[in-house]
């Protein structure tokens, strides 16, 4: 091999992992609440209506919760790496025709547009029940 192919391959290679982010592993605390919506969450959907984003829930770099409205929320996985995940101070969903897509849209998290994997309905109003009845047995 000759000495620049040589150099410029490992230039590249260095180049490579160091601008490569480490995936950060869920935290416990992300894993437990990301279980407790997959309990509550219905099928997967093919799309989900999207006119506005009222407040969203990050659950690490693989999953956040969304809401549209009052008692309508959407659990939504993204196809990794979406390592800005966890720490963005917002998020932002792309969307055509005020519908947001499986497999074809995007969450905005700071630097990252990471792919949404699938999207299902989550039970709001019995996730709150049961939220509501676990505290009342802690008490």
């Amino acid at each position: 091999m000759s000495r620049s192919l040589f150099l410029a391959v490992a230039t590249a290679a260095v180049l490579a992992v160091a601008t490569a982010a480490p995936v950060q592993a869920m935290t416990d605390s992300e894993r437990e609440r990301l279980a407790e919506y997959e309990r509550f969450a219905g099928e997967p959907v093919k799309d989900m209506p999207f006119w506005r984003l009222q407040s969203y829930e990050s659950l690490g770099n693989e999953a956040l919760v969304v809401w549209t409205g009052v008692n309508k929320a959407w659990l939504i996985k993204v196809l990794p790496p979406c390592t800005d995940l966890p720490w963005a101070k917002a998020v932002g969903l792309s969307s055509s025709n005020h519908r947001v897509s499986a497999k074809f849209d995007h969450v905005v998290a700071g630097g990252d547009h990471c792919q949404i994997a699938t999207i299902q309905p989550v039970d709001e109003k019995s996730l709150r029940a049961a939220r509501r009845e676990k505290r009342e047995r802690s008490d």
